[in-house]
């Protein structure tokens, strides 16, 4: 427990900080968007292509991987879409916010804790789970804005822009076709990226953190309550039931179960706005699950050992 508490604390840590240094107006609040901009389309994409390229995925249970992320992706759809059913009067767009509260993953705190608690054998792994994760979750996310908040219908071009502009996927795209090559990037290039994958974490957990917003909890409760249902018990307990029934173990299991058990990603409320979706909502999802996730993290990485 101590190991866990030492691993998830300087995660947290720089959370709060961020917090802190935007209620205090340390920095003008012009900083924290563009702090956002350059963690999503430049410092974290260095990271994933890093970690993707420096090892052979060959010698890792990726599909194991890939059929336990598949899995739960898949079940954590079927629960918001039933969270819905069961609250009709919820609206199409109220819906976009349950499920990205109950979809979506904070990579930012993924991959931190990954690292934290299994070094670079857990940032790769968390690496090569995430970019199976990122291009599923995008792919499903988009569609069920198209079919909530579109004209009714499933908008293919529109999901396929999305998916194009993702640097993060693109990321992934790059690292894993590195690796598979066999190019080896050159030294000076992948130094580089060594050196801006290391302000990826510290920027990006900073900005969770200033991002954190007010919401009216009363109003927003059903939605709420049903995606922190999802995020912080039903898909962590099927991950972990697919990750035993796929055979993985040790590291491998502890990771893909781990990115099942994150908050929801801050990056929701800039999508809610982009797409047509409840952002107020969307704001109160990502606080409160940010916030519980303090105390339901440590239990499910406690439950994983």
């Amino acid at each position: 427990m101590i190991a866990i508490i030492n691993a998830l604390t300087p995660v947290l840590a720089l959370i709060i900080v961020g917090f802190f240094i935007k209620r205090s107006e340390f920095v003008p609040s012009s900083f924290w968007p563009s702090a956002e901009k350059l963690t999503y389309y430049l410092l974290m994409p260095a990271t994933l292509i890093h970690s993707l390229a420096s090892k052979g995925i060959g010698s890792s249970p990726w599909l194991n991987i890939l059929l336990t992320i598949c899995g739960a992706v898949i079940a954590s759809v079927l629960f918001v879409t039933l969270g819905w059913l069961t609250h009709r009067r919820m609206g199409g767009a109220v819906f976009t916010s349950l499920f990205q509260g109950g979809v979506r993953f904070n990579t930012f705190v993924a991959l931190a804790l990954a690292e934290n608690l299994f070094g670079k054998e857990g940032l790769f792994l968390a690496s090569l789970g995430a970019g199976f994760m990122i291009l599923m979750v995008n792919i499903v996310t988009v569609t069920a804005f198209s079919l909530a908040v579109g004209n009714g219908g499933l908008d293919l071009r529109r999901v396929a822009c999305d998916l194009m502009r993702n640097p993060l996927i693109w990321g992934c795209v790059l690292g894993i076709g590195l690796n598979m090559s066999g190019l080896k990037l050159p030294v000076a290039v992948d130094g580089s990226l060594v050196l801006l994958g290391k302000a990826a974490f510290p920027v990006g957990l900073l900005a969770v953190g200033a991002a954190y917003q007010a919401g009216n909890l009363a109003r927003h409760w059903r939605p709420l309550l049903a995606s922190c249902g999802i995020q912080f018990f039903c898909k962590p307990v099927v991950a972990s039931c697919l990750a035993a029934a796929t055979g993985l173990s040790g590291i491998a299991a502890g990771v893909t179960v781990l990115l099942f058990s994150v908050p929801t990603a801050p990056t929701a409320y800039i999508l809610s706005k982009q797409m047509g979706g409840d952002h107020d909502s969307m704001a109160v999802i990502i606080t409160v699950q940010t916030c519980l996730s303090f105390f339901t993290l440590p239990l499910t990485l406690w439950l994983l050992r």
